[in-house]
């Protein structure tokens, strides 16, 4: 659940009370960066101000400096030359207007002024002026925010008593950021859009909008975060950002090289957007899928850094307080293999294909090894599961699936799970192309409660594409979760059970093909079902 995150431009009383936040929020909005962290300006006015927190941080990143004696001056209303400064240095933006507005001439403040125009951000008044040393309003700074940010204007209605006096130029932006979320009246109730908007106001409205900026290259690590960021400006080349959920838009600034961005173990369900001297254009690399965040699901408890495979390309998770097991999965594909090699190599448990049901006939199917196999490592003492391969097309066919598996095990010591093994195949023809998520969901659970009402462990396999976008992991979670990532890292953003890093294992005993290798987290013949 996405959470919202309230912002009063009106009144500094309602920041004091904790109106504007939920409890402990703060530390959510540090942001996240290198070792070598800028350190935050020490203003002699901000000590035990309400927005002391807002102002170390956006000092910290260079957005504000203050004043010359040392001073912030945080009550002080903002000028639009400041506003412009602020917005640029948030922003980047590096194209400016050449047509200079009229009352413009050269001064500190005239690149941001005319950045923001560019951009379409700031636009002057009737008389083509900026204004630059008028205090900028409410309303006036509620929308170049807005602009800035990429938020769209809308017609919602607002309950502001005082809404009936915000300029029609201003009233859809207001209503799109009071209907998000980040806005809300005074104390009596009213947006006051022609008062003057102080300096801590905006930087507060910033920091609460912003859930993190990125403007050094390097690696950017927010584990554990929780809560769903808002907005993420991206304003460097090289930036990798790592285990963040990011509900909102991605802001690219301009001239950064978007293809060096890198999310890795990163949901995100918004737009990736960067400014061009063209306009702004979506970019989707980034975020290839949109893939909403299930905060009801286990998130992934194992550290990545841990996991090291051996000269023999044997993965082991490093950490002593968490017990690993070594295990392989075949099928008649792996030809004939020499159990009593694979147990000396370390193999634990072996998932053995008990069969298959064809992607275009939709028969039924025995791995034609399933019978050797099995036997072969059960007389060499490994722990043995068997999977299916299968294409069921709805609970019916899982069901008979579920079946004909349970039929061929009952004669052997099972003690490891029986998989559903559901796959999406490469082919125009295959039954299952048009597969609903409705559907395979209610296979698997039909699969997975037929094999644990017979007595056996029930699990699931899949990989990231199929997990987050074909299944709904939040119906199948009742049951444990085999993972297929070929990595040496797995990079899920959720939990599971048993991982199979690679596809292209080489074992003594298995001589005449690759074998997969997997890494269990649990002992499961040491379990009940």
């Amino acid at each position: 659940m996405k959470f919202k995150r309230f912002l009063s431009v009106c009144a500094a009383a309602l920041f004091l009370s904790g109106a504007v936040l939920p409890a402990a929020a703060a530390p959510e909005k540090e942001t996240a960066a290198p070792a070598a962290a800028p350190e935050p300006i020490s203003f002699t006015d901000t000590a035990g101000h309400w927005a002391e927190a807002a102002i170390k941080r956006w000092s910290a990143e260079g957005i504000i400096v203050g004043e010359s004696d040392g001073r912030f001056r945080p009550d002080d209303p903002l000028t639009r030359a400041e506003m412009a400064i602020i917005l640029q240095r948030v922003m980047r933006y590096e194209t400016t207007a050449e047509n200079l507005f009229a009352d413009l001439r050269e001064d500190w403040y005239i690149n941001a002024i005319q950045s923001l125009r560019a951009a379409g951000v700031m636009r002057g008044d009737e008389n083509n002026c900026a204004n630059p040393y008028d205090p900028i309003t409410r309303e006036e700074a509620v929308t170049l925010i807005a602009r800035a940010f990429l938020v769209e204007a809308s017609d919602s209605p607002m309950s502001f008593p005082d809404a009936a006096r915000i300029s029609d130029w201003a009233r859809g932006y207001v209503a799109a950021l009071t209907e998000a979320g980040f806005l809300r009246g005074s104390d009596g109730g009213n947006f006051l859009p022609a008062d003057p908007m102080t300096r801590a106001e905006v930087v507060t409205i910033l920091n609460n909008m912003i859930t993190a900026c990125f403007y050094k290259e390097g690696e950017y690590d927010f584990r554990p975060f929780e809560g769903l960021a808002d907005f993420v400006i991206v304003g460097a080349d090289n930036v990798k950002i790592k285990n963040f959920d990011i509900g909102g838009t991605i802001l690219l600034a301009e001239g950064v090289d978007y293809e060096s961005t890198i999310l890795s173990m990163v949901n995100h369900y918004g737009k990736v957007m960067q400014y061009t001297p063209e306009g702004y254009v979506r970019r989707l690399k980034a975020a290839s899928y949109i893939v909403p965040i299930n905060p009801e699901l286990p998130l992934c408890s194992y550290d990545p850094a841990l996991f090291e495979k051996d000269e023999k390309g044997i993965m082991h998770y490093k950490d002593p307080t968490r017990k690993s097991y070594m295990g392989i999965d075949v099928s008649n594909w792996q030809g004939t293999i020499d159990w009593k090699k694979v147990k000396e190599e370390g193999v634990y448990f072996a998932f053995i294909r008990a069969g298959y049901r064809g992607y275009e006939s939709g028969a039924l199917n025995i791995d034609k090894n399933f019978e050797v196999n099995i036997k072969g490592a059960l007389d060499a003492g490994i722990k043995v599961g068997v999977y299916f391969f299968s294409q069921a097309l709805n609970a019916a066919e899982a069901y008979e699936e579920a079946e004909f598996v349970l039929d061929l095990i009952k004669d052997y010591d099972v003690t490891f799970p029986v998989v559903f093994d559901w796959e999406t195949v490469s082919s125009t023809s295959a039954r299952t192309n048009d597969m609903e998520t409705e559907d395979l969901c209610r296979a698997a659970n039909v699969f997975c409660t037929t094999v644990k009402e017979a007595g056996y462990i029930p699990l699931v396999y899949s990989n990231q594409t199929l997990s987050l976008l074909k299944y709904d992991l939040s119906r199948v979670q009742s049951y444990d979760f085999w993972y297929a990532e070929y990595k040496d890292q797995p990079t899920f953003y959720y939990d599971f059970d048993i991982w199979q890093y690679t596809q292209e294992g080489k074992l003594e005993g298995v001589p005449e093909a690759y074998v997969d290798l997997n890494i269990s987290f649990v002992d499961y013949s040491k379990l009940k079902p």
